[in-house]
């Protein structure tokens, strides 16, 4: 593997004309500063090639959009065929209806939905829908919990104002008991609980929902409020077909989704319960680009290979072919590591390793071997990691456990 002094003048460069470089969550300082790539130049399938020529078996996806593998040919025969067509218009492509009907019929709790451009878009949606339908303002969300950029939530506390998040009132995730204490008490006054399937914040090992926790959500959410709003941006479609509420065996008014259902492409969508259309028809939601064609062209397309391929099984057995490979090899060296949420979206993490040092000096030796992980942020498995792959990633990881038993002891 060589160096990454193309990426580096290239962020030099960025850095200039950019604030920051590189924006946001893609910035290379929240990798291995100056150990890492900055720029990519090509992908195909589970492998990207940096600026500099160095290739990676990737485990972030583009951060999770990529569930089909990059350049899919299904996806991109899909969007070249729409491109001849035109992309945008003054109106909608008759897309915008078969996709609506597609997420309609494939997720229960869907009777509509509507589309945006990411996932910020379609949270601030339904959190403005949830305060249309039942009149009321609070909004209940995890401390800690992503959900987007929008000022109610977004991490960044810098240019927000307290007037923003006055009515945002916020609870443990999983703590069962403290979420009830607080419904009990405000949840007259709450339009909306928005929670992720699992606990996916960055610096911290992934944590599945407990069945306490779901079962009051189950007892306290209802249609005239609080509602349930799942935001399943970066997990829908990666647990369960029908969306992640399915395989938590919730009902939710709202669900939220982006990331994986387009292969890439910018698309968002929110679907909701029929007990809602009225309202989410009077909120205003619109953009310029939101009816674009191609990417409804390859959600479409995305859709209809996970089905045919049952790609989620797939990745579901490859992600535990990769966890069971992982844990095998920390045991060998001795080292402690933690592998959490599921296996189409898992996260490690060292015990004991409150710096982050030991999970960097791994991340550092395996983007040298030609294996792509994030040190803090979880990882995604796709489709288009095959078992081989996974076996050539575990010949890569194995070196790099070696080499950061040695360096740590």
């Amino acid at each position: 593997m060589g160096g990454f002094s193309e990426s580096m003048a290239l962020f030099e460069r960025a850095r200039k004309v950019v604030p920051g470089g590189i924006p946001g969550h893609q910035n290379p300082m929240l990798l291995v500063p100056g150990q890492s790539p900055c720029f990519i130049e090509r992908a195909e399938g589970c492998r990207f090639r940096d600026v500099d020529g160095n290739e990676y078996i990737d485990y972030m996806c583009a951060y999770g959009p990529m569930i089909l593998g990059y350049n899919h040919p299904k996806v991109e025969a899909a969007v070249r065929a729409q491109m001849a067509k035109g992309n945008l218009f003054n109106l909608p492509s008759p897309l915008w209806v078969d996709l609506a009907e597609r997420m309609v019929d494939l997720i229960p709790t869907a009777d509509w939905a509507v589309f945006g451009k990411n996932g910020s878009d379609a949270v601030n949606y339904a959190v403005v829908v949830a305060r249309a339908h039942t009149g009321r303002k609070t909004i209940i969300m995890a401390e800690g919990a992503y959900h987007g950029i929008g000022s109610w939530c977004t991490p960044s506390t810098a240019g927000i104002i307290p007037e923003d998040r006055a009515a945002v009132l916020r609870f443990e995730y999983n703590d069962a008991a403290g979420l009830k204490a607080l419904l009990d008490t405000r949840g007259d006054d709450a339009a909306a609980v928005v929670i992720t399937p699992f606990r996916h914040e960055m610096f911290h090992d992934q944590e599945m929902a407990h069945e306490a926790f779901l079962d009051v959500l189950r007892g306290a959410c209802r249609d005239e409020g609080p509602l349930l709003i799942i935001d399943d941006v970066r997990a829908g479609f990666r647990l369960h077909m029908g969306g992640s509420a399915e395989y938590l065996g919730l009902k939710p008014h709202l669900s939220c989704f982006s990331k994986a259902m387009g292969n890439g492409y910018p698309i968002s969508s929110c679907v909701g319960v029929e007990a809602l259309r009225e309202s989410a028809g009077q909120v205003f939601f619109t953009g310029s680009f939101f009816t674009s064609a191609v990417p409804l062209a390859a959600s479409l397309a995305t859709i209809e290979e996970m089905l045919k391929t049952r790609a989620l099984e797939h990745i579901f057995r490859v992600g535990d072919q990769l966890r069971q490979g992982l844990l095998n090899q920390a045991r060998e060296v001795g080292m402690a590591i933690n592998l959490t949420g599921p296996a189409t979206i898992p996260f490690m993490t060292f015990a004991g390793d409150d710096d982050f040092a030991r999970i960097t000096t791994f991340c550092a030796r395996a983007y040298q071997e030609g294996v792509f992980f994030h040190p803090y942020h979880n990882w995604f498995v796709s489709a288009a990691h095959t078992e081989a792959d996974i076996e050539e990633t575990l010949v890569k990881t194995k070196k790099a456990f070696e080499e950061t038993a040695e360096i740590f002891g």
